[in-house]
């Protein structure tokens, strides 16, 4: 078993089994992607890797926040880093399972 894939196996422990969230909306998938960016810009260090990974520019986010590719940045940064999805979606009160859906109901499924 890889790292990564323990990782995933003790999350899944951690919160009581695998569990599938169901298909949000486009819409509600956006409003996800947009309360991670609100999430992000609360604390400097977590929206400055933000910045840095993927070179958005911060005078362009006010711009881009409409744009789909971006809320699908914003979602996969978030879902790429588990201590940080299991953050977010603690304090939206929702399962980091339906942060994974809101990314696959926008961007399509994640291919291994």
């Amino acid at each position: 078993m890889k790292i990564d894939e323990m990782k995933i196996e003790k999350t899944r422990h951690r919160l009581g089994g695998e569990k599938r969230a169901a298909a949000p909306s486009k819409s509600e998938a956006q409003s996800i992607a947009l309360r991670s960016l609100v999430f992000l810009a609360a604390d400097d260090d977590r929206m400055g890797r933000f910045l840095a990974l993927t070179g958005v520019d911060p005078g362009d986010i006010r711009a881009l926040m409409g744009e789909e590719g971006f809320q699908i940045a914003l979602l996969a940064h978030i879902c790429g880093d588990e201590p940080l999805l299991i953050d977010f979606a603690s304090g939206e009160n929702i399962s980091p399972e339906s942060v994974v859906a809101a990314l696959m109901a926008l961007s399509g499924p994640i291919m291994d």
